[in-house]
């Protein structure tokens, strides 16, 4: 009998990046990063001092409000990012299931401290790299959600 098996179901992969704190000032981490997939509709990412990403999903009119009292509830919602000049990679959990999930990886470029450009994503399912062209936009928020969780250390 032959079995096979996605990283989903076999193992919980770990990040390849390590978490350091972003002691820069080539982007502004006051709000969030937004990019857009549909007509009104946008996927968000918050960037934290402390290395950490997190990713909310999509939002439409009321986002900002439900920001308010969010609680990351995912390992998928969550990953890292390290800036090297104007150089960008984060990573983060894709697919989670709650007791495992593969990784996705994503590199670009920063355009100026309100523009990054991701030009590539490594897909650890499928070994796979493909060439994206998604470009993140700023937006001043307060109060950010907490970036304390117990899935990055």
């Amino acid at each position: 009998m032959m079995f096979i098996f996605s990283c989903r179901a076999l193992f919980d992969e770990k990040l390849t990046l390590l978490r350091k704190d972003y002691t820069g000032n080539e982007l502004r981490t006051d709000g969030y990063y937004y990019v857009s997939r549909q007509e009104n509709h946008s996927a968000v990412y918050f960037l934290y001092r402390n290395g950490i990403v997190l990713f909310v999903g999509g939002y439409s009119d009321n986002f900002e409000e439900k920001m308010v009292n969010y609680k990351a509830k995912s390992k998928s919602d969550w990953g890292v990012f390290i800036v090297d000049g104007n150089f960008i990679q984060y990573e983060k959990w894709i697919g989670s299931t709650g007791i495992s999930a593969c990784l996705s990886k994503s590199t670009g470029h920063i355009l100026n401290d309100t523009t990054i450009h991701f030009t590539e994503r490594y897909n650890s399912e499928y070994k796979t790299t493909r060439s994206i062209d998604e470009v993140w936009h700023f937006k001043q928020f307060s109060p950010k959600p907490d970036s304390t969780n117990n899935i990055i250390k």
